[in-house]
């Protein structure tokens, strides 16, 4: 009986000594948590870094970094880079790889009450390819903001694995004064409906979706948040591998700005940030479009054959 209580007396020490280091672990935007795994032990997970500069709004956290830190460089094989892609980051390095422990950085970031939006960008994959039955199309939107005054960013690049799920991006250290900010809250939304196999021309927008008089549209739950990229830029997109059209026809994808949120896109343009904001259009397959009266920007899309059909939403 007295091993056996000593044994928990350990073992509850040792519960507090973990619990505390977890607790003690850094609170920046490099965030790090301990999770269980299937076997109870803990896991350690390592977020991107901000390399793009940032304005927060609607009262969203962006935790402060004190100093930067790289301790650990790249030392792959740049796996599914070109030859002349690999000699530019060479010649150009050493990298540090995100979600590294010891690679810590932080562009410059800003908390604002409210922020007009220059540029909505809309991912390029939604204007140039069309989606596919039972196939995972990703949802993201960018928002921009034109800086009157400079905020610095960290040079970014592709180790491996270039538009993947498995892709990497590392900074080299190199600091640049950025003449754009991407917005960020938690209040935006994003609405998907089945419209059929046409688009009704009498859609109403209306409490944070649309309705028409003439045809029955079918709402599609889609899980939607801001997320700071591979890249180290917050954008808003669809976890869970994207959305998976199970039904052919057009849907329309609508991101609108609850009513107090202090993100107003009234007075933006659809541009892409690939162009540097030069071409408003990444493709034909869809055009996505600005409705100020709203608060909304929305884009109509057009799911086609493959990947097995269904037929329900």
């Amino acid at each position: 009986m007295i091993k056996k209580n000593l044994l928990l007396i350990l073992f509850g020490i040792s519960l507090v000594f973990f619990v505390q280091c977890t607790k003690d672990l850094p609170d920046t935007e490099f965030v790090l948590y301990a999770a269980p795994d299937v076997k109870g032990k803990p896991v350690i997970e390592l977020t991107n870094n901000l390399s793009f500069p940032a304005i927060a709004v609607d009262g969203f956290g962006i935790t402060p970094l004190t100093s930067p830190s790289f301790t650990v460089s790249y030392t792959g094989d740049y796996p599914g880079l070109t030859a002349e892609e690999i000699a530019e980051l060479q010649a150009n390095g050493p990298w540090y790889p995100q979600k590294t422990m010891g690679n810590r950085w932080q562009a410059e970031y800003a908390n604002h009450g409210n922020e007009d939006v220059t540029y909505v960008d809309w991912g390029d994959n939604i204007e140039a390819v069309y989606p596919k039955l039972r196939t995972p199309f990703r949802l993201e939107v960018t928002l921009y903001k034109a800086l009157l005054i400079t905020m610095s960013a960290y040079r970014m690049a592709v180790l491996e694995y270039p538009s993947s799920t498995d892709e990497l991006q590392g900074t080299n250290t190199i600091t640049y004064q950025s003449n754009y900010a991407t917005i960020v809250s938690a209040r935006p939304k994003l609405s998907v409906q089945y419209l059929g196999p046409s688009v009704p021309a009498d859609l109403v927008w209306s409490v944070f979706h649309w309705t028409s008089s003439s045809s029955t549209l079918t709402d599609v739950t889609v899980s939607f948040a801001p997320e700071l990229n591979v890249g180290g830029k917050y954008i808003f997109g669809a976890s869970s591998g994207g959305w998976k059209p199970t039904i052919l026809g057009w849907y329309r994808i609508t991101f609108y700005i609850p009513t107090g949120s202090g993100v107003d896109l009234t007075s933006s343009t659809v541009a892409n940030a690939s162009n540097n904001f030069t071409s408003p259009a990444e493709g034909t397959a869809a055009i996505p479009v600005i409705d100020p009266v709203n608060n909304i920007t929305y884009v109509d899309v057009l799911v086609k054959g493959g990947g097995g059909g269904s037929r329900r939403p």
